[in-house]
This record gives C-alpha cells, structure tokens and sequence, in this order.
C-alpha cells in the first residue's frame, strides 16, 4: 500500500468535488505535469458519491488520499452532528466519534506527521458569539480504537482561514480580536503554526499586514507557506500579490507581486475564479468557483508569463454548484 501511494504520489491527479442532492461527488483526472498553450481536455474519472451530514459544509484538502468535512454546526437541533472522513479511491468515509462539547460550532483541519506516518484530524470548538475558539482536540486516525483527546492552546484566537499542511505543520490565519463582529475592512491577523507531530501550536504575530484579508487563501509555495491577498480572482484582475514564509523562527516574510499577461483577459469568463495551488513547476492554478458548462481550469506560469486554459470534460450534473478543486492529490488504497 506504500508503494502504491508513492507511485500514485509521483503521478498526482486533480480532484473535483461538490455537493448535490444531500451528497458529496468526486471526480478526478490526470494533472498535466506540462500543459502547453493549447486547448487541453481532460476526461474525469468518477469516484463514488458520499452522504452529507446535516449541519456540516466545506471540505479540507486531501491529505494522503483523505478529505474531511471542514465546518460543523451543532445548534438548530443538529446534536449528534460529527465529523466526517472521506477516501475517493476506494470508496469508504467514516464518522468520527462524537465530540464532548458546549458550543454551537466547531472547525477541523486535516494534518500529516511526516515522522510516524500519521493524519491527525484536529477539532477546534467555537463560541460564535464572542468569537473565540475555547476547546482543541486531536484524533489519529488508522488506530484501532478512535478517540478524541484534549490539548492545550495558549493563545485565544479565533480560526478565519481553511488550513494547509506543509512539512508536518499545518497552517491558519485567525483572528485574536475576540469581542467584535467579523471586519469590514482587512486588518493584521495572525498566522496559527499545529505542529502535527508534538500537537504542539506556536504562532506567527506582527505578521500579516493590513494587506492581507481575513479570506485570503493559504497555498503551498515551493515548501513554504504563500498567504495571497485575496480569496480569488475574475477577468479584471491585473495582478497576484503574494506574501510567503522565508524564515518561521525569524517571522520573516517576503512580498511577491506577479503582474498577469494581457492574455489573461482574453481566456478567463465573466466568473470568480478561485486560486488551488501552485505545482512543482512552479504555476498557479486557478478553476472557476461555480461548476459550469465550460469547466475550466488554469495555469499560470510566471517565468514564461503565460497562461493556459484547460477544459475539464464530464464532471456533472452541472446546474452552477460551488466546486471545489485540489491538486496533488494522491490515490490512498489503504481503508481508513
């Protein structure tokens, strides 16, 4: 099963997924390691569908081969309402054990201790009201008996971004100001660092400017932390402004700005583009937000300074769902 998920790793796929009648659809295809300035189709393979829990929406990027649900309410009557986790290549998703808690909501993140060769889920509890997260607790998953397990956080924040997992730290921007409602305007926040490994949280202050706002997209950048800007993209987009981790102990960050080609105009739809990722080649990718006939994705290579559109064929039904794309991502046949 090792050598199937390091083969599978060196061939990585791009996964599709949306919600639709009360399930989950997965689709996947080959990632173009190479995408040239043509037209490229790509036809999708189609994974089983999931159930959707009733109170939960989101879903965290694939880590090993597995998704997990990434918000949770537990008020309006949804109180046995627990996470779930989800393998597309061999069909299986689980429930997680019910978690021990007063609050009305809570948010997971997926992590990877690159050490023992584990996926960590890790469960924040919110009070919504106040806008603080007041209980943390970890589960391993691939043990035999699950069970969550309670750490402690010293500093009282307030989770604002989806999570990232890079090198066996896994990465969120939080909000400390925990008596005011969400901003109108950007302002500094905090970068969150979990160690996977020690479940251990250290945090990044004086980090993100007035700049950065409480939706920007965390991605992976040549193994460094990318915090972007925005959230995501359209056609009168002139430009990518990117801020990345160079040194975690020092907190030292440097600012990138990559201004788009006149080309980008003309390929990208009147539509919200959001930012996936980048490759190991060194391209953003972005997709469209809303599932549409067209579908398309794009590259956006920054030394060549093109950019290539490329139509992604037999993902449906199609009726303007909010989708989500990963890249990367790496077929696990180990049952969870």
């Amino acid at each position: 099963m090792d050598r199937f998920l390091k083969i599978s790793s060196a061939r990585p796929q791009l996964l599709f997924t949306f919600k639709i009648n009360g399930k989950w659809l997965f689709f996947s295809s080959p990632q173009p390691l190479n995408p040239d300035e043509n037209l490229s189709l790509i036809a999708t393979n189609h994974h089983m569908c999931f159930r959707i829990r009733t109170g939960s929406c989101g879903i965290n990027a694939p880590i090993r081969g597995l998704l997990s649900t990434e918000n949770v309410w537990l008020k309006d009557g949804y109180k046995g309402l627990k996470a779930m986790v989800y393998n597309p290549s061999t069909g299986q998703s689980i429930t997680l054990p019910k978690v021990r808690t007063r609050r009305d909501e809570a948010r997971t993140y997926l992590g990877y201790d690159p050490i023992n060769k584990q996926v960590k889920v890790l469960w924040i509890s919110l009070c919504s009201w106040l806008r603080k997260a007041e209980e943390h607790q970890v589960l391993t998953l691939g043990v035999r008996n699950l069970s969550w397990r309670k750490i402690e956080c010293s500093l009282p924040h307030y989770p604002i971004s989806a999570g990232i997992c890079i090198n066996g730290v896994l990465y969120y921007i939080a909000d400390q100001n925990r008596t005011t409602p969400r901003p109108r305007f950007p302002k500094p926040y905090t970068v969150v660092c979990f160690d996977v490994l020690s479940e251990k949280f250290t945090f990044i202050n004086q980090a993100l400017d007035n700049k950065v706002e409480w939706s920007s997209t965390l991605i992976n950048y040549t193994g460094k932390l990318g915090v972007l800007r925005h959230d995501y993209f359209d056609r009168n987009t002139t430009n990518l402004e990117l801020w990345v981790l160079d040194d975690i102990e020092k907190h030292k960050w440097l600012i990138k700005i990559h201004v788009f080609p006149p080309l980008w105009r003309k390929l990208v739809p009147y539509t919200r583009l959001n930012i996936v990722g980048m490759t190991d080649n060194g391209e953003f990718v972005f997709s469209t937000a809303l599932l549409r006939d067209p579908f398309y994705i794009f590259y956006y290579n920054v030394e060549k300074n093109t950019i290539v559109r490329v139509e992604i064929q037999g993902i449906g039904p199609v009726s303007r769902q909010e989708i989500y794309t990963f890249i990367d991502h790496a077929e696990d046949i180990k049952r969870i």
